[in-house]
């Protein structure tokens, strides 16, 4: 990773800790854009070194994650940059902590009804992933449930898994694990063979095969959690791969003796070793634990919470991810919605604009861009955009006057002062673009270099 990022010192996003999980790393960062803190997720440089092909499959999964849109108990991706040719996925940033924090304390132990609470959130977390395309979590545990600071169970880390899956083995199969609760944040997953997951969780199953596992071997991983949440501990111990995968498939979980008869049975039927004996769903389970809830407590359960809708912010920026992931089309779509809920947002139409020049329509991305400045006649970006899309038509003359406005209203815009570098080259104005490139590149445009070398062979410097 560049030390731009790793330091803190890119204008965007301030760094306040770097935490490492796995093959993964979490960056959380205070973007002053949007002003509010949030989580950063990439990948360690060894793993990468190792296997080029996992920057596509993050994309692929941080894809997946986006698609999701909101809901109150999952934690949401916000979109995705790619930063100094590495994608980073932002989420929303959860600051209670996460449920291994909870478990082992009174706040489980002496409150079943707050048990059944966190339970049902997962449940409503897990069935809205599913509803929207995710197959399988495939690394259910405490880690992955964050807690609000209004104890809000919010489910993350969709989908990564299979991505350091597939990315090539840690170790070998006899390597130790640990058998309590998994420290550090996850991104990742404990690997080795075909099995991928955190080998207290696993579902018997995925340890044979982790690439195919349904809903069912989620529910397991669930039902062992759960287990945790009630006693304390695990149900299933061990130090190696070996000694966990046998526990899972051949041993029953100790009896919990002190539970709520009903809630005991809801843990042995998730802990079935025979996939068809468990919960089909979690809309299933849910429905058992709400019933628990109101005959333990004698109120009404949680009503499931449903996805909710994106505001115009929450679609340009989906769009802005989607864009960045290589999907134009669902880009627009996205930006095309933002304007329909509000018709006068500057950096929608500029977004629009430029999914309109990936799709080869510059001609429309051009009115999107008017459109903007009509709104915004101070939006250097659109400015910019206007540019470059005035320059792609052969346009020039235009071209430049857009990017001098942009300098006007930004004058550190690195790319603008390259761009219009570009213009008065391609015009013949060699000693006036010799100067933009080199402004550009003061500013770290690396490609400004060659422009300037060319600029003065031209020129007979």
């Amino acid at each position: 990773m560049a030390n731009e990022w790793l330091d803190g010192s890119r204008k965007r996003w301030e760094i306040y800790k770097v935490l490492g999980g796995g093959m993964g790393r979490v960056y959380i960062v205070y973007d002053h854009e949007w002003r509010q803190p949030l989580a950063a997720k990439t990948f360690q440089d060894e793993l990468f070194r190792r296997n080029p092909t996992v920057a596509e499959r993050f994309t692929q999964e941080a894809l997946a994650w986006t698609r999701l849109d909101r809901h109150e108990n999952i934690a949401q991706a916000r979109f995705v940059e790619n930063i100094e040719g590495r994608p980073f996925l932002f989420l929303e940033y959860v600051s209670g902590g996460d449920l291994s924090d909870w478990i082992g304390t009174p706040r489980l132990s002496e409150d079943l009804p707050q048990v059944l609470r966190f339970a049902i959130q997962f449940c409503d977390g897990m069935s809205h992933a599913l509803s929207k395309g995710i197959q399988a979590h495939r690394d259910i545990k405490p880690q992955n449930c964050l807690i609000a600071e209004d104890h809000t169970l919010k489910v993350t880390d969709f989908g990564l898994a299979k991505v350091f899956d597939e990315a090539g083995p840690l170790g070998g199969a006899g390597r130790e694990v640990e058998a309590g609760n998994v420290p550090g944040l996850s991104i990742g997953a404990t690997r080795t063979g075909t099995g991928a997951g955190t080998p207290p969780y696993m579902a018997p199953e995925q340890f044979d095969d982790a690439k195919h596992v349904d809903v069912r071997a989620d529910v397991y991983s669930f039902g062992v959690m759960l287990y945790e949440m009630l006693a304390g501990r695990l149900p299933f111990q061990g130090r190696t791969w070996q000694e966990l995968e046998r526990l899972h498939k051949t041993q029953p979980p100790p009896l919990l003796v002190t539970c709520h008869p009903s809630l005991v049975t809801a843990v042995e039927t998730c802990l079935a070793k025979d996939p068809a004996a468990r919960y089909a769903n979690f809309d299933v389970l849910r429905a058992r634990l709400a019933g628990m809830y109101e005959n333990l407590t004698g109120e009404a359960a949680p009503q499931p919470r449903a996805g909710l809708d994106l505001d115009a912010v929450g679609y340009n920026n989906k769009g802005g991810s989607l864009a960045n992931l290589g999907r134009p089309e669902e880009a627009l779509t996205c930006f095309e919605r933002a304007l329909e809920i509000n018709s006068r947002y500057a950096g929608a139409w500029s977004n629009k604009g430029l999914a309109l020049d990936d799709l080869g329509r510059p001609a429309e991305a051009l009115t999107c861009y008017e459109r903007a400045l009509e709104i915004n006649p101070r939006y250097s970006m659109a400015w910019f955009n206007k540019g470059a899309a005035l320059a792609g038509l052969g346009r020039l003359d235009e071209a430049l006057t857009c990017y001098e406005q942009a300098l006007e209203i930004n004058p550190r815009d690195a790319q603008a002062w390259f761009n219009k570098g570009a213009v008065l080259h391609d015009t013949g104005r060699f000693e006036q673009a010799l100067a933009c490139f080199e402004q550009a590149h003061r500013l770290g445009v690396p490609q400004a270099a060659e422009a300037i070398a060319e600029c003065r062979r031209e020129l007979g410097m």
